[in-house]
């Protein structure tokens, strides 16, 4: 049988307060994707933003993309996008983790 051991949060110390701790990437989160003036690549230059969706590809392996595996993520955008090519307007698409950041929190 295990025991709980007690933790300081526990206690009244919300030094281990997981609510507070770093945002991470995933489903639910709110996105930005890097403009073309932060990176000349981006598959949409006007840096929109949205929400993931889900992970992109297979859920238990990376993408396979020039330079390497890259995580994806689709992404529901707040308003319809035109991407680098011209194609579009798209509601959501899936996006490389390499392009995306979390939003900033509000307040």
């Amino acid at each position: 049988m295990f025991t709980r051991r007690a933790r300081e949060a526990d206690q009244g110390d919300d030094s281990d307060d997981r609510s507070t701790g770093p945002a991470r990437m995933g489903v639910g989160a709110q996105v930005y994707v890097l403009d073309s003036d932060e990176d000349a690549h981006t598959p949409f230059p006007y840096g929109p933003t949205g929400v993931v969706l889900r992970a992109g590809g297979s859920a238990w392996q990376g993408v396979s993309a020039i330079g390497g595996s890259a995580r994806t993520w689709w992404v529901e955008f707040d308003s319809p996008q035109i991407d680098r090519d011209g194609d579009g307007p798209v509601e959501r698409a899936q996006v490389a983790e390499r392009w995306l950041r979390l939003a900033p929190p509000l307040g």
